[in-house]
């Protein structure tokens, strides 16, 4: 009788389908070096997360990776998945206009997605996930100084088979996905996967309907062509729909600026202190919202991936074309009074061809390779305000419209080798060289109306000396365009001190292209409108340890990061500006998996942070700034998860309960590190009971999502030259049923 025994994805190893009479370890395949190898013969640091055990987890939306994943923030600022900011050991960039590329890069089977809006995704149909924690920009297709996160697909299988799975829930939620695979002829493989979920808000609005809902749906097809033994293709479409209503829910608190630092601070007792609005009941999960909110998003990618293999050499070919579009809009001001709303569009083409040559076999192992990458996007942000007493926009309304557009135009040149230096030695070094160029246009466009009447000539809401808003006012649009080019590297010697044992030192350096500002105020400075691009260097030592006969893995890594024109993003009201500065970043992860018996799993894994951000500019005298040095944004000093899966054999098949929990230290969701933006530790604990019959046709499950219904804030803006701070809340319990049925 086979049993599945579920492996925490927290704990970097392992995977969903062990046999049940097999206490150790089974051997986890990732693709962090672009080829299939075991992971602890990997000198990189990467949690690998099973299909199985994200659905054990419940880690259904890519956000949730951070429970179970150390080193890793993903967030979605806001609350709604407009954006996912990501951050991989402190490193981070949290600027949420369309067109700025993350520095840690999302792969969906091998391919690069660049807008940062595809980083917030339900997950389904999925083989596994790797996140890579380092610079990684030698041998994938981007260059991502922090590191990256692999999402690999369930590609078509020899046999016919297929899945339904239902889940219902809490806040009236319901989804349903499958997927057939199999055969279509002798040298034709194909699998089809869809997904589609809904569910209310968890928010409660008392005006209106509750705030941020959920209303996905998914598809991917997957064809696979065989005509001979060296060839390989495989052709792939990717949809992904959101359109949704009710998004713009957040905790709205009462906030005032400091005189001397300009940072805002939090003021007990009130919502929003130029409003005078006060929540009646004090329940952060309640408000009232005049401007519900929507947001649209559609992207899809075709994606055709062809190897061909040589006597001892495979030849790779890998396109794509990706698009995505992005409609948003939020009650900024999260109260009842019509006083600030925001939106944001977003309508980017992304085409990438690849070709590789690489040698997998022998003691020379080698990959080589060209990556050409072209984005073309136009992006807008508007702010519209009707002031204080009345918010009568039919008194007295304001705002401004920004719309810009970036085509990035990149070439690489790269390639790496692995060669053994004696039966225990390895010594890797691989170096990539990378051209861009861009094309930038900005403009933006105030409104002043009185009594209904436009007056033209006028900014309301700011003309910095010196900004890209006085710029345009004074000679019209913005446009730039340059070029640069940088180089990563990697240089790292493992040592296998027994076949259970492997010990690494690596040296990388990750490099980050230049890009521009943006943002519907235009109080950026207009000689800083094209920021650097950054370098970061990058040392790390590492153990990866397998012991106790196989049921125990133990890795550990810590590592140093000099950072040279760190892309630092400020936040301040309206003022958004992404400059270069120099930063520090030190840590140490470890992941420990254990099985002492054959029914039993406990997992652990733990992250510690120190970052330091220099030269930081605050104070409210522009010709008196003060410089501080602060936390990089979403950089906890400490993360703990840990859990327990156990397993209870019986007749009829297996009962299995999994409990898990996730402690964050707290950490600053703004550079400026402002009082209010100060995001409070917080606890939250999973569980799930499953019931699998012995034949694995069928399972029944119940879970729960913050099981202890913990209330905790994810993420924090600085608005209190408005009035207020918007906090954004973690998802309190969540309870349901679901159900799985394989054939």
């Amino acid at each position: 009788m086979r049993t599945r025994t579920c492996v925490l994805c927290a704990a970097v190893a392992a995977t969903l389908s062990a046999d049940l009479m097999a206490s150790a370890l089974e051997e986890v395949v990732v693709t962090a070096t672009r080829r299939e190898v075991n992971l602890q013969d990997t000198g990189i640091s990467v949690t690998a997360i099973s299909g199985a055990a994200l659905e054990q987890f419940n880690i259904t939306d890519s956000d949730l990776l951070t429970l179970i994943t150390p080193g890793l923030m993903l967030q979605n600022g806001g609350g709604s998945p407009l954006v996912g900011l990501v951050s991989i050991r402190g490193v981070s960039q949290n600027d949420f206009a369309g067109h700025i590329e993350s520095p840690n890069a999302l792969y969906l089977d091998e391919v690069y997605q660049s807008s940062i809006s595809t980083n917030s995704i339900k997950m389904f149909d999925i083989s596994r996930v790797e996140v890579l924690r380092g610079p990684q920009g030698t041998l994938f297709g981007r260059n991502a100084t922090g590191g990256l996160v692999h999402l690999i697909t369930n590609k078509p299988t020899e046999e016919m088979e297929g899945y339904v799975k239902l889940t219902a829930g809490s806040y009236d939620s319901w989804g349903i996905q499958g997927a057939l695979s199999g055969p279509l002829s002798d040298a034709v493989g194909g699998r089809v996967a869809l997904y589609h979920s809904k569910a209310d808000g968890f928010i409660e609005n008392d005006i209106g309907p509750d705030q941020i809902e959920d209303d996905t749906l998914a598809g991917r097809a997957h064809l696979n062509f065989r005509p001979s033994e060296r060839l390989d293709i495989l052709l792939t479409g990717d949809y992904y729909k959101t359109d949704i209503d009710n998004v713009g829910g957040a905790h709205s608190q009462g906030a005032a600026v400091d005189p001397v630092t300009g940072l805002g601070f939090n003021v007990p007792g009130v919502a929003n202190t130029v409003t005078g609005y006060v929540d009646a009941d004090g329940d952060i999960y309640t408000g009232a919202y005049d401007q519900p909110g929507f947001l649209e998003r559609e992207s899809s990618n075709i994606i055709l991936n062809i190897s061909y293999e040589l006597d001892r050499l495979r030849l790779v070919s890998l396109s794509n074309f990706n698009s995505v579009e992005v409609d948003y809009l939020e009650d900024n001001d999260l109260s009842p009074v019509p006083f600030i709303e925001f939106g944001q569009t977003g309508d980017s083409d992304t085409f990438s061809q690849e070709l590789r040559l690489e040698q997998g076999e022998g003691s020379t192992r080698w990959s080589t390779g060209l990556y050409y990458l072209n984005i073309d996007g136009d992006y807008s942000q508007a702010l519209s305000v009707n002031p204080p007493p009345n918010y009568d926009p039919a008194e007295l309304s304001l705002g401004q419209v920004a719309q810009w557009s970036v085509e990035t135009t990149s070439y690489s040149v790269f390639g790496q080798i692995e060669q053994d230096l004696g039966a225990d030695l390895m010594l890797t070094a691989g170096l990539r060289w990378t051209y861009d160029e861009k094309d930038y246009d900005y403009n933006a466009i105030p409104r002043l109306e009185v009594m209904g009447t436009p007056i033209p000539g006028q900014a309301p809401l700011g003309v910095p000396p010196g900004s890209l808003i006085e710029e345009v006012l004074s000679n019209g649009p913005i446009a730039d365009s340059h070029d640069e080019n940088g180089v990563s590297a990697r240089l790292q010697l493992d040592y296998a001190v027994s076949g259970d044992w492997l010990l690494y030192a690596s040296f990388n350096k990750g490099y980050k292209a230049f890009n521009y500002n943006a943002g519907f105020a235009g109080h950026a400075p207009f000689d800083g409108v094209r920021f650097d691009g950054e370098d970061i260097y990058a040392y790390e030592i590492g153990s990866k340890l397998d012991l106790w006969g196989g049921r125990a893995r133990w890795n550990i890594s810590g590592y140093y990061y000099d950072y040279k024109d760190y892309q630092a993003f400020d936040q301040r009201g309206i003022n958004f500006t992404l400059y270069n500065t120099d930063a520090t970043i030190k840590g140490l992860d470890t992941e420990l998996t254990l099985s002492p018996t054959s029914t039993t799993m406990l997992m652990v894994s733990a992250a510690y942070l120190d970052t330091e951000v220099d030269n930081v500019v605050i104070g409210t005298d522009p010709l008196n700034p003060i410089l501080v040095s602060r936390e990089a944004p979403q950089s906890p000093e400490f993360t703990f998860s840990a859990g327990v899966v156990q397993d209870f054999p019986i007749s009829a098949g297996v009962i299995s309960l999994q409990f898990s929990g996730y402690y964050n230290s707290g950490y600053f969701s703004q550079l400026t590190n402002a009082p209010n933006t100060d995001i409070p530790s917080y606890t939250v604990y999973n569980g799930r009971l499953s019931f699998a019959d012995s034949s694995e046709k069928y399972e029944l499950a119940l879970f729960a999502k913050n099981l202890f219904d913990k209330e905790y804030y994810t993420y924090a803006f600085d608005i209190s030259a408005n009035g207020f701070t918007e906090q954004s809340l973690g998802v309190p319990r969540w309870v349901g049923i679901e159900g799985r049925y394989n054939f």
